[in-house]
């Protein structure tokens, strides 16, 4: 039980540091506003620690529509964050474009 406690405090722990991190230093260097920098970041934290859970066969013992939400959810998360990052691309070709135009 100790080394489920010791990585559950751990896993804790860095959750808890990310907020602590990420304004100083991930903020800053995303182009995109806040909001979406944010949407893309929580986004991308669980896309990928549920994909890190298929690659150490976390849900193996699952059922099938276990399995099944857990696609579909990955689905629509990879699909939200495109869609995301599309209105971010609309939004900075058009402000590129106003500014440009303006000179």
């Amino acid at each position: 039980m100790l080394p489920n406690y010791f990585f559950s405090a751990l896993a804790g722990t860095t959750w808890y540091f990310q907020f602590f991190f990420y304004t100083p230093w991930a903020k800053p260097r995303w182009v995109v506003s806040s909001f979406s920098s944010w949407t893309l970041h929580m986004a991308s934290i669980i896309i990928f620690s549920t994909l890190w859970g298929i690659a150490l066969k976390e849900w193996n013992g699952a059922g099938t529509r276990t399995k099944l939400l857990v696609a579909l959810s990955l689905l629509v998360l990879v699909g939200s964050t495109m869609i995301v990052g599309y209105g971010n691309y609309i939004a900075t070709a058009g402000a590129a474009t106003q500014s440009a135009s303006s000179h």
